[in-house]
């Protein structure tokens, strides 16, 4: 059995290659052959040098073929998706403005509405803690016209006169003790610590200190509290009672500020507006998404559509020439393959690997031309020798 390749290139027929002895070369020793069997391996080794560089040209502009298809499909897809991009944008830009509109219209409400919420949880505030105030008020003319009457400071009315004089109840003894604790402690503290400050400045202190809360005592003791105890016995309930409703007050208004019911408050209209402008902007969505949807279902499509078709004669092209391509890559691989066998065992089982490569090969050819006679193996042999 016989198997041939046969390779057509230029308009020029190319050697045919049997794999089992057919050919005139097939199965015999080279190295008895003379000039014409010299130049007939040269020929055959150099096609097949030419076809593996063929092959590898082939391979090259495969690689480039393919990668100009990669980039021309990477620019259509690109291009789609703007080209998309910018016809959403378009459909959607409208609506938006108009939502956007909408959307300014309902801040204005809300704020209108906050405000006049506002007015009339004050309003509502004063109402109702009215009664609570006035009695504060007549409260605290009552001490006032006391104290003026008597004559008595007024800061004899004021929460820490109470607390260090007068003290009653946790919050004047929490009073007394850090006026104690500052008076005492911290500012001595402070005093001690900074290395600049002499020492004897701490002692002054102390001195100077318990000096004037000596003082100050006997003279409020005696000028104040020993002439005027009942009336500042009597301004101290007063003021129990003012704190008294000040905590009703508090609670009163937390209680209308927490109040979910806002009936009271007239904001109905203001409420139909933004029910009205909150419908107003669902609306606009919906006609945004149909308008959308419309846009998916016709237009998309028809832009896909273009840009592919115009570039759909450029890819085909490319395609057609890979096809072509990988049509010679494979007739090339199949026919340097057989020739790699030919000449692995017609010619380098024989002449070895050093020569079977067409540069040695010229080099004996160019000796048997000189010496005609000459073998293939007698023009290695000389070539060892001179070499």
């Amino acid at each position: 059995m016989c198997v041939e390749l046969r390779e057509l290139h230029s308009n020029r027929a190319i050697r045919v290659y049997s794999l089992d002895g057919g050919n005139v070369m097939a199965g015999q020793n080279v190295l008895n052959g003379d000039l014409n069997v010299l130049k007939q391996v040269i020929s055959d080794i150099s096609e097949y040098s030419a076809n593996r560089e063929e092959l590898d040209r082939q391979n090259d502009i495969l690689k480039e073929l393919n990668k100009n298809i990669e980039s021309i499909q990477k620019n259509i897809n690109d291009e789609i998706d703007n080209k998309v991009k910018e016809g959403i944008n378009s459909v959607s830009e409208s609506f938006d403005q108009s939502i956007l509109e909408e959307r300014v219209k309902l801040k204005d409400v809300q704020s209108k509405r906050d405000k006049a919420k506002h007015a009339g949880v004050k309003d509502r505030i004063q109402n109702e803690t009215a009664e609570l105030r006035d009695m504060n008020r007549d409260m605290y003319s009552q001490i006032k016209a006391a104290f003026k009457e008597e004559g008595i400071p007024k800061y004899c009315s004021k929460r820490w006169f109470y607390a260090l004089f007068a003290t009653q109840g946790i919050g004047d003894v929490f009073i007394y003790i850090i006026s104690l604790v500052v008076l005492y402690a911290a500012i001595p503290g402070v005093i001690y610590i900074i290395p600049q400050i002499p020492k004897w400045v701490l002692i002054a202190y102390y001195f100077v200190m318990i000096t004037l809360e000596l003082t100050a005592v006997k003279f409020i003791y005696n000028r104040t509290m020993v002439p005027h105890s009942e009336t500042i016995a009597k301004a101290r309930r007063v003021k129990y009672d003012i704190e008294t409703n000040q905590k009703k007050i508090k609670r009163i208004e937390k209680g209308i500020r927490k109040d979910k019911n806002e009936d009271m408050y007239g904001l109905s209209d203001f409420d139909y507006r933004i029910n009205e402008i909150n419908d107003s902007i669902r609306n606009i969505e919906d006609a945004k998404a149909k308008a959308i949807e419309q846009f998916n279902a016709t237009t998309r499509t028809d832009i896909i559509d273009e840009i592919r078709g115009r570039n759909a004669g450029t890819l085909e092209q490319l395609k057609s020439q890979v096809a072509v391509c990988e049509q010679e890559i494979a007739r090339l691989d199949s026919l340097i393959k057989n020739q790699s066998a030919y000449i692995s065992s017609n010619y380098e089982a024989y002449l070895g690997r050093e020569f079977t490569n067409v540069d040695r090969l010229t080099e004996l050819l160019d000796m048997m031309i000189e010496e005609p006679y000459l073998t293939i193996s007698m023009a290695i042999a000389q070539y060892k020798a001179r070499n």
